[in-house]
């Protein structure tokens, strides 16, 4: 009998600082990152049930400072015009 649970397809999981407009709300930019989830969690503290932080995250300037430090700075924050997302998406097997 084939597994309808999510995670025994998951193959592995993949996370972004997703980059939208203030003024419209698209999607500007979408920054792959590599930072283990536990140093994310040292920055994002994660909501009830989501110790892997797959949820959506909107992140504030002194996070995204220190997640842009991990990224070599580059990204150029400006918070009048763009808001950053952390966010996860996974990979499946289906």
């Amino acid at each position: 009998m084939e597994s309808k649970d999510l995670l025994d397809k998951l193959e592995s999981v993949e996370r972004t600082i997703n980059i939208y407009a203030n003024d419209t709300e698209k999607l500007v930019e979408e920054i792959d990152i590599d930072i283990p989830v536990e140093r994310l969690k040292n920055v994002v503290i994660p909501e009830d049930g989501d110790i892997l932080l797959y949820r959506d995250y909107l992140l504030n300037p002194k996070q995204l400072d220190e997640l842009n430090s991990d990224l070599g700075g580059i990204i150029k924050p400006d918070f009048d015009l763009y808001y950053y997302v952390l966010e996860c998406h996974g990979i499946y097997n289906w």
